[in-house]
C-alpha cells in the first residue's frame, strides 16, 4: 500500500516538473523574421533610353522643290485652294513625317500664288472620310479625293524615295495635282537638283573652342606687334 500511495503521489509531482521544464524552454525559443529573397519592385530596374532620332533640316532640303513648283505653274480659274498632302514614305526607313509636313507648311506659307487648305480643316475632313491621321498608306488617288471634300483645285504631292545622310542627298520627288482631273501638272525631283548642298541636323551644329596652338599663334602675333610698336615709338 505504501509503494501506492508513493506512486500517486510522486508520479504527479514528476509531471508537474516535466511540464515547467517544457515551458521554460518554449519561452527561450526565438522566432526570427522571415528572409525574403529577391529585389522589391521597381529597384534596380533600368529602363531602356529612347532612340535618339536627328532632326533634319528639311527646309533647307525641300525649298528648291518648292519653288520650281511655283515657278513653273500657275493657279488656273479662281479656285486657287491648294492641299499639302500628307507624305508618301518609300524609303523604307522610320520617318518622321510631322517635321516634313512643318517644313511645307512653313515653305508654302511665304509664297502667294496659292491658299493653302489650314491644316484643322484637313484633321476635320479625315474624320469624316475615316483616314487615319496617321495613315501608312499615302496614295495620290486618296490625298485627291480628300482635296475634293474641302473644294481644294490643287494638291501638292511629296514623297521620299530616301533619306539624307551624311554623304548623300535625300531623294525627293514634289508633284503638283490637279484635283479635277487627276493630271500630274507639275514634277520636281533631286535629278533636278544635282548640286544640291549636303544637309547637316540642326541638333549638330556646334562651335568649337579655339585649340591651344591658335591661342599660343595669337599670343605670338600680339608680342611681335607690340615689340613692332615700341620699336617705332623710340625710332620717332
Amino acid at each position: 500500500m505504501n509503494k501506492i500511495k508513493q506512486v500517486f503521489i510522486i508520479g504527479p509531482i514528476i509531471l508537474l516538473l516535466a511540464g515547467c521544464h517544457l515551458l521554460g524552454q518554449k519561452d527561450n525559443v526565438r522566432v526570427s523574421p522571415p528572409i525574403i529573397n529577391g529585389t522589391p519592385d521597381g529597384t534596380g530596374v533600368v529602363d531602356t533610353p529612347p532612340k535618339i532620332i536627328k532632326e533634319t533640316n528639311w527646309n533647307q532640303i525641300l525649298s528648291p522643290f518648292v519653288d520650281k513648283i511655283l515657278h513653273s505653274s500657275e493657279a488656273g480659274g479662281a479656285n486657287n485652294l491648294i492641299l499639302i498632302s500628307d507624305i508618301q514614305n518609300r524609303s523604307g526607313d522610320y520617318l518622321a513625317t510631322n517635321q516634313i509636313d512643318n517644313a511645307l507648311y512653313q515653305l508654302m506659307s511665304k509664297q502667294n500664288t496659292y491658299t493653302v487648305v489650314d491644316k484643322k480643316a484637313v484633321n476635320q475632313a479625315k474624320q469624316t472620310l475615316g483616314i487615319s491621321a496617321d495613315d501608312k498608306l499615302v496614295s495620290r488617288s486618296k490625298m485627291i479625293g480628300l482635296a475634293k471634300s474641302l473644294s481644294a483645285g490643287y494638291v501638292l504631292f511629296t514623297t521620299i524615295y530616301k533619306l539624307p545622310t551624311d554623304t548623300d542627298n535625300a531623294n525627293v520627288a514634289m508633284e503638283l495635282l490637279s484635283t479635277q482631273s487627276g493630271e500630274i501638272l507639275t514634277r520636281a525631283t533631286s535629278k533636278d537638283f544635282p548640286s544640291q548642298p549636303k544637309t547637316q541636323p540642326e541638333t549638330d551644329t556646334t562651335i568649337s573652342a579655339p585649340t591651344t596652338s591658335d591661342a599660343t599663334t595669337t599670343d605670338a602675333t600680339t608680342t611681335d606687334a607690340t615689340t613692332t610698336n615700341t620699336t617705332t615709338g623710340v625710332n620717332q
